[in-house]
This record gives C-alpha cells, structure tokens and sequence, in this order.
C-alpha cells in the first residue's frame, strides 16, 4: 500500500495547529495576567487598610498619653 503525501496540505495542518496553540497559549497568559493583577489589587488594598488602622492606633495612642498626663497633672494638684 503506498500512500501519496500531499506536502502542502500536511503543512496547513501544521500551521493550523500551530496557530490554534499560539491562541490557547495567549488566552491562558492573559487569564493568569488577570489573576495576577486582582492579587496585586487585592494587596494594595489590604495595604491601604493597615495604613488606615495604624494611624487609628497612633490617633488612639495619643489620646491615651494626653489623658494620662492630665491624670498625672489632677493627681499632682490633689496632693
């Protein structure tokens, strides 16, 4: 049996499959591009938040310095 080989057709298919591999190799890079950029976001805002609770922290801490020296400065006064 001998079987004739049609080069310009095999090549098509070649192309063919290359390019379809080429697309689903670009969809995937895009998708994981996308998911990157989402834990970047999501990063930045935890980032942003934690920037938020420290200056409540430091806006409590003063508070709290400010009532102990006024506590401080009643107590010397009372004495």
């Amino acid at each position: 049996m001998n079987r004739t080989v049609d080069h310009k057709k095999n090549a098509m298919g070649v192309k063919r499959r290359l390019a379809i591999l080429s697309m689903a190799a670009c969809v995937a890079l895009s998708g994981v591009v996308a998911v990157s950029g989402c834990g970047v976001r999501e990063g930045m805002e935890k980032v942003e938040d934690a920037k938020q609770v420290k200056k409540e922290a430091e806006k409590q801490t003063q508070d709290l310095k400010k009532k102990l020296q006024k506590g401080q400065e009643n107590l010397e006064e009372g004495q």
